[in-house]
């Protein structure tokens, strides 16, 4: 899939359902987010917990 594509498949969620997320998903979207580029390092990740 190239670029244009997967821009063309975007999906903004406006409104988000109330139903639990198991935390064995909620591990792979954190893990993704920690391992993945930020442009040229500008942006540092800060985690906090809630």
């Amino acid at each position: 899939m190239d670029f244009l594509e997967l821009a063309k498949q975007r999906y903004s969620e406006r409104f988000f359902d109330s139903c639990p997320v198991e935390q064995e998903k909620l591990d792979r979207i954190l893990e993704a987010g920690r391992i993945v580029p930020t442009a040229c390092n500008y942006q540092p990740q800060h985690w906090e917990n809630i």
